[in-house]
């Protein structure tokens, strides 16, 4: 097994997060709390042991302490991945979600903190991986649909010819996991995929051009998820947001007018879809 240590070496964790994890290490603070943190690598429990968990940290400001248990899962995750014959790779990849994160925490608030507890039990369970520039989610609605949710992270990059190359690694990777995920559909739902880009954006776009590969079959206006994307906040008032981009000053200028941005849920087209068998 990884140490909680060689974990935070392989997903380049900040080096003042990764003390403040260590020493609760040392302390041994949750030494109680080892089978709620087994339960988050499981894909039917790890929702609840994370609400028990929390309710049994208690006040935790910064995240940290439920951060240290979701790295404490990670150790177990990576027994998973080792069982699986899941390469290296795809697991630092995907638990560099951890590092982005508390990166983008200090990017909206200016110091370091873990606030996306609420989503990384994808990771820890298996249901989720990045393969590339995109991160792929086995998913399942109450009607019994299942499909492969596409997520894009922050640091993506939206180039077509690295897309397709992501999609053309999670092809392979579940041709080797599971050929059932490679008959699912896949679908997207995003602020990307939002029409209202469509009048803010160049043709030239990258994002449109992402946009283009899916055919948008819902569309959420009212979700304001993009502030926290777009600029880095959802709690700025809209006649104080930032205007560094070219993005932030049209759609600033957009939603002091009154318009949306939302979000949009697509699948992606079948031309897109590299062919396996």
């Amino acid at each position: 097994m990884e140490s909680l240590k060689e974990i935070c070496s392989r997903i380049k964790l900040q080096k003042e997060v990764e003390a403040a994890v260590l020493e609760m290490e040392v302390k041994r603070e949750f030494s109680g709390a080892d089978k709620e943190i087994r339960k988050l690598t499981e894909a039917e429990n790890w929702q609840k042991a994370r609400a028990d968990l929390k309710q049994s940290i208690g006040e935790d400001p910064r995240g940290m302490k439920i951060l240290y248990c979701m790295l404490k899962a990670a150790e177990i995750s990576w027994e998973k991945y080792q069982e699986q014959g899941i390469e290296g790779k795809v697991f630092d990849d995907t638990m560099k979600c951890f590092t982005r994160f508390i990166e983008e925490h200090k990017a909206s608030y200016g110091v370091y903190g873990f606030d996306r507890d609420f989503w990384t039990g994808r990771q820890l369970s298996l249901q989720l991986f990045r393969l590339g520039e995109l991160e792929y989610e086995k998913a399942e609605e109450e009607n019994g649909e299942r499909y492969i949710s596409i997520h894009i992270p922050s640091d993506a990059v939206l180039e077509p010819e690295k897309i397709q190359e992501s999609l053309a690694r999670e092809k392979a990777f579940w041709d080797k996991q599971d050929p059932f995920w490679n008959s699912v559909p896949y679908k997207c739902c995003s602020w990307l995929l939002s029409p209202a880009l469509k009048e803010l954006l160049g043709e030239n776009s990258r994002i449109l051009k992402f946009q283009e590969m899916f055919t948008v079959t819902q569309v959420f206006k009212e979700r304001d998820g993009f502030m926290e994307w777009v600029f880095k906040r959802k709690d700025i008032p809209l006649d104080q947001l930032p205007e560094e981009t070219s993005l932030q000053r049209n759609m600033k200028a957009h939603l002091l007018s009154g318009g949306w941005v939302g979000e949009g849920m697509g699948c992606l087209k079948d031309r897109y879809i590299p062919a396996y068998f």
